[in-house]
This record gives structure tokens, sequence and C-alpha cells, in this order.
């Protein structure tokens, strides 16, 4: 149940919101999620003069709970979304035994690095020093404003599409939107081509705190140098 859950957060996520996205495959070790056909025909790769964002930079705190569970993630981007870093953290207590992970997200240089900062439960941190590199794929644009452009007459009527005016989160206000995936409903909310709102069936992706052309440090864009990196496909 859980894992049908999230695939179709994650479709509808290829879908409308300029999310980068690529397969986990095979690797080669050096030193130091599926999307729908729609979303491939238009994707691009990093690095080109497409702007992900409308804002130069920002940093995004967000509350996200699925099935009960209550977690957080935060979003720095700068140079248009050129350069982000996504970090989740999860934190699990079951039968007496407490875990927290920390994953990270970095894309920059048009790949994407993602790997473990902790994983940690009653036994230790067990984190495992790797960075799956790959090449950063993202889709253009699913801003509200220029909908038509990206998601045709065809697809808005496949997923009963429909725009739901404005809603206000974190202080920005942005343009709401609903859809259908399958049987379930799926709402949003995207100021600027960011989303600060997803709600669907048992989960919700809340952004609490926005600060909008924030002053990024560089070093949240740096990879840990005690790990290896692993190119993947």
């Amino acid at each position: 149940m859980k894992s049908k859950i999230l695939s179709t957060a994650i479709i509808a996520s290829s879908i409308l919101f300029s999310a980068s996205c690529s397969n986990k495959a095979g690797s080669g070790s050096t030193s130091a999620t599926d999307s729908t056909s729609a979303t491939k025909t238009t994707e691009q790769t990093s690095g080109t003069s497409t702007k992900k964002y409308d804002i130069k930079s920002a940093i995004v705190s967000y509350s996200t709970e699925t099935m009960g569970m209550k977690n957080s993630q935060m979003l720095y981007f700068d140079d248009f979304g050129a350069k982000e870093r996504l970090e989740t953290i999860t934190e699990i207590e079951m039968m007496g035994v407490k875990s927290r992970t920390v994953t990270v997200s970095i894309t920059k240089d048009g790949y994407k690095y993602d790997y473990e900062l902790e994983n940690t439960t009653n036994k230790g941190n067990i984190a495992k020093k790797e960075i799956k590199k790959r090449k950063a794929i993202i889709s253009p644009s699913a801003d509200m404003g220029n909908m038509a452009t990206t998601m045709t007459d065809e697809m808005k009527k496949q997923y009963e599409y429909k725009e739901e005016g404005t809603e206000t989160v974190a202080g920005v206000t942005g343009k709401k939107f609903s859809m259908m995936i399958g049987k379930t409903k799926f709402t949003g909310v995207i100021y600027k081509k960011i989303p600060v709102k997803t709600e669907m069936e048992m989960v919700k992706i809340i952004a609490q705190k926005f600060e909008e052309n924030a002053s990024i440090p560089s070093d949240k864009f740096e990879l840990p140098k005690d790990y290896t990196i692993v190119e993947v496909q």
C-alpha cells in the first residue's frame, strides 16, 4: 500500500513539478525514479539555458507526512536551480528501536549526486560512504501560467487537471491545481515553479518556511571528501 502511494506521488510530481529524475541502474566505481512517457518526451539535460526556477536562489523547509509518519526536508538552490541540494530527514521509532536517516541529493554541473549523510539506529551510524553519480535530467517547467505548453489538452483531460486559483503557503502565494492519478486525487501549489504544497492519499509535503533570494553557502553544494563516487546510468 505504501509503495503504491509513493509511486503515485512520484508519477504526479514527474508530470508537473520539473523534478530531476533518473533511474538507479548499473555502476562503475571511481575514487574520491521512473518517469512517465509524457515526461520523457520533453526531458532536457541540465546545464542548458532553461531555468528550473523563476528566482535565483531560495531556502525552503518542508514538513512531510506519509501514512502518519512525520518527517522533514530542506531545499537549497542557487543560479535558478542549476545548483540544488535536497536533504530528507526521516525519524522512526518502532518496538523500542529508534532510527534516523539523512539523505542528500545534490545537483550541479549537469550531474546529480545522491548519498546518505546519516543512517543511525540504536547500534550507531551505519551510513554507507558512497555517492551515486548520474546525469541530471530535468523536465521543462510546469509553471501553472504556462501549463498549456507543457501539458496537452489530451493529458489535461486524461488526468482531470483543474486550475483552482491561488493559495498562500509559508508566506508566498502560489497557483493551486488538482488532478487525478488513477483513482487518487492529487493537489498542489506552485510558487515561481517551486512546489510549496503537495497533497494526496496519505501523503503531505508542505513548505513551512520560504526564504526567497537567500544567500546560500557554497559548501552546501560540496560533496563529502571521504566518500567514494560510483557512476550509474
